[in-house]
C-alpha cells in the first residue's frame, strides 16, 4: 500500500476551490471498480462455463476492437451494445453453448442497470454543486448510452472514438479542461484505472480520486490521491 496520505480521505480539502468533476464510465459510472473484462470473467463462472482466462482475454479484446468498427455503433444503446459484444466474444474463442450468449448479456445488462440506478441520484445532487463531465474510452456511443441511462446532467462527454484521443493520452484530459475553460487544478477526475485514469489526470494537474476494490494495492504519487471504494462515497469526500 502507498503512504497514509494516499489512502481513503475524509476530505475537507478535496472540495475547496473545486469547480468540476470528470468521471470515467466503464468501471466507474456503471459499476464500482468493475472492469468489463473482470465482470465477464465472473459472469462466465456464474454461468458454469469454464473458459481459460487467456482465451477469454483474447476473445474479449477482439470483440472490443470489432465492436468499435460496426456501422451505426454511435446509436447503440446498452442492450444492443452488450448483446453484440457477447456475440463477438463467442465468435472469437470464448466457447460455450448457444444459450450462453443470452445468459451473459442479460446478467451484464442487469448489473449495469443496477449501477445506473444506484448512481443516478448521487449525480443529480453533485450537479447542483459542480459542473460534471464524462471522459471515457468507448466505441463512439457514449452520448447515446448516457442519455439512455439518464445519468448526469453532463456538460461535456468526451468519447475516445469520437474525439480521436484515447486514455491514457494526456491530451484527452487537457481537451476536457479546455472544453470546461478551467485550470486543471479546479477539476477532480474520478476513475477506476490507475494507469488510464489516475496517472494521466494527475499529470495534467487535476485532482484525482481512485475508485478501487478494497484489496487493490495503491501505488505512490508525489501528491495526494484520494481513494474511494464506491462512487457513493464521493459525496462524503466532497463535504
Amino acid at each position: 500500500m502507498g503512504s497514509s496520505r494516499h489512502r481513503t480521505a475524509t476530505g475537507s480539502d478535496v472540495a475547496r476551490g473545486l469547480v468540476a468533476i470528470l468521471l470515467d464510465y466503464g468501471g466507474t459510472l456503471d459499476g464500482d471498480a468493475a472492469h468489463w473484462f473482470d465482470h465477464f470473467v465472473r459472469l462466465y463462472e456464474e454461468c458454469g462455463v469454464s473458459v481459460p482466462r487467456a482465451r477469454l482475454h483474447e476473445a474479449f479484446y477482439r470483440a472490443d476492437e470489432l465492436l468499435g468498427h460496426e456501422p451505426g455503433i454511435r446509436s447503440y444503446g446498452l442492450e444492443r451494445m452488450v448483446r453484440r459484444h457477447v456475440e463477438l466474444q463467442l465468435e472469437h474463442g470464448a466457447l460455450g453453448p448457444p444459450v450462453l450468449a443470452e445468459r451473459l448479456a442479460l446478467a451484464f445488462i442487469r448489473d449495469t442497470r443496477r449501477a445506473w440506478e444506484q448512481n443516478r441520484p448521487l449525480l443529480r445532487r453533485l450537479a447542483a454543486r459542480f459542473r460534471l463531465g464524462v471522459v471515457s474510452n468507448s466505441y463512439g456511443n457514449m452520448p447515446a448510452l448516457l442519455a439512455e441511462a439518464a445519468l448526469g446532467p453532463f456538460e461535456i462527454i468526451l468519447d475516445s472514438a469520437v474525439v480521436g484521443i484515447a486514455k491514457p493520452d494526456l491530451a484527452l484530459y487537457r481537451l476536457a479542461a479546455d472544453h470546461l475553460a478551467l485550470p486543471p487544478a479546479a477539476i477532480l477526475h474520478v476513475g477506476d484505472s490507475w494507469e488510464r485514469d489516475i496517472v494521466p489526470a494527475h499529470a495534467t494537474g487535476m485532482r484525482t480520486a481512485w475508485l478501487a476494490r478494497p484489496d487493490a494495492a495503491m501505488p505512490d504519487l508525489p501528491t495526494p490521491v484520494w481513494r474511494i471504494e464506491s462512487l457513493l462515497a464521493l459525496e462524503a469526500l466532497l463535504r
